[in-house]
């Protein structure tokens, strides 16, 4: 006689199974939405703090961190651009200093990762006896970088000589108060 297997091929036991190896799929499927959606880790966001305290202490806007150099580049033209835009519509002081602030960022982000200052020591005094400056040599490291800063500038060139008259006034006002 065949004994027989309460476990072989009874619908209770199919059903079960269905329900096991459905539930299992969909545990696989929620552990792959957990892996590609990553929580930020406390040293990834320690490391993030930290970088900001360094480009805020380089006079850099802490909205570049963890920026790639292109990205953030971009951003920097853009809030150059809008503070020329805001300085050209209305000339208040408030747009002249967010002006001044956009231009001295972004001239401090191309110094940072586009040129490269080498001083080298010059042996010798001059006619008076001092010691001769340092002869300072800059490199450029991006060629494209370089050209895309040129046309920036040029793009502002109207602004930048407004900068100028200001700053030549904001100078004779000082002298006139001086004397």
């Amino acid at each position: 006689m065949n004994s027989i297997d309460p476990t072989s091929n009874g619908l209770y036991y199919n059903a079960t199974q269905a329900a096991a190896s459905q539930a299992a799929a969909q545990a696989a499927q929620k552990n792959e939405k957990e892996k590609s959606v990553k929580k930020p880790a406390f040293a990834s966001m320690v490391n993030k703090r930290q970088e900001e305290n360094l480009l805020a202490s380089q006079g850099l806007p802490p909205e570049i961190a963890g920026l790639s150099q292109e990205d953030a580049l971009v951003w920097l033209k853009d809030q150059l651009d809008m503070a020329g835009d805001a300085l050209s519509e209305n000339a208040s002081g408030q747009n002249l200093d967010n002006y001044k602030k956009a231009v001295s960022q972004f001239i401090k982000f191309m110094q940072k990762n586009n040129f490269v200052l080498e001083e080298h020591k010059r042996a010798g005094r001059t006619r008076t006896g001092k010691k001769k400056d340092p002869l300072v040599l800059i490199q450029t490291i991006d060629k494209k970088l370089e050209q895309l800063n040129y046309e920036i500038w040029y793009n502002h060139l109207d602004k930048l000589k407004l900068l100028e008259k200001i700053h030549e006034i904001n100078g004779l006002v000082v002298d006139l108060t001086v004397a």
